[in-house]
């Protein structure tokens, strides 16, 4: 009996040294001490594609001219993702929108600032004191997998990183692989799976390092958790065991 007892505790204890996580596999962006990065924002700016929603909002000192132009709507309802579909202009497949007065306008692969210019060059030759605020109200990302807290989160600001994308989500349990972060992105009717590795700083300079509209993180689970949960039910299996020897030779020897 003492023989099979010291063997599974052996087993035991060698499962649980396999299954902990060594350090290195939980520090992202892992370098030499003194090694520097440079990153600039110029690296990526948003282009507006089809189905994106925008918000666009013309301001004059004159209410009139406010009323005339744009949408009418519930402030309180403007800051709802929910209702972006009814406060926002859709982006058709063929790239336009269609603005009460002004008509149907172009904005595909055009940036936030192009489309304020355009639309502000527009009203201006009918009110000189209009402004123009354009904002992309769909920028929306899916973080599931090995999270603290997956699910969708909205972002509205035209760059977007992956940290950003973590940290709303309250960053990566201790089981999730910082070397597995999947990003599916649409591209072209389809998907494209891209495999991030976030202990890598080259992924800094990466240009999937900016998230667009509609992606999707999949952080994948370590080894390491697979083998915790097979070491919990190991263990379950190996108390049995023992507590049926125990019985059996408690029998035994009365």
């Amino acid at each position: 009996m003492k023989f099979n007892l010291r063997s599974i505790y052996i087993i035991i204890f060698t499962i649980f040294i396999f299954s902990c996580v060594p350090q290195k596999k939980v520090v992202y962006f892992q370098g030499k001490q003194n090694d520097s990065i440079y990153i600039g924002q110029e690296t990526f700016t948003y282009k507006i594609q089809p189905r994106d929603i925008l918000h666009i909002s013309i301001v004059s000192p004159d209410p009139r001219v406010s009323v005339f132009y744009n949408i009418q709507q519930n402030p309180s309802q403007a800051i709802n993702p929910g209702n972006m579909y009814l406060n926002g202009y859709l982006v058709n497949d063929s790239g336009y929108i269609n603005m009460p007065v002004i008509g149907r306008i172009k904005v595909k692969d055009m940036t936030l600032t192009e489309i304020q210019e355009n639309i502000e060059k527009i009203v201006r030759e009918q009110v000189s004191d209009a402004t123009v605020v354009v904002k992309l109200m769909s920028y929306r990302v899916t973080v599931l997998g090995e999270v603290r807290s997956p699910g969708i989160h909205y972002m509205y600001n035209e760059r977007f990183t992956l940290l950003e994308a973590l940290g709303m989500a309250s960053d990566l349990t201790e089981y999730g692989s910082r070397k597995n972060i999947k990003l599916m992105r649409p591209k072209d009717g389809g998907m494209e799976i891209i495999q991030l590795d976030l202990t890598d700083r080259k992924l800094l300079e990466s240009p999937y390092f900016y998230l667009k509209p509609n992606d999707v993180i999949y952080v994948a689970p370590m080894k390491a958790k697979i083998d915790r949960n097979n070491l919990t039910l190991a263990t379950t299996i190996f108390a049995s065991i023992s507590a049926i020897i125990l019985i059996i030779n408690f029998i035994k020897t009365n």
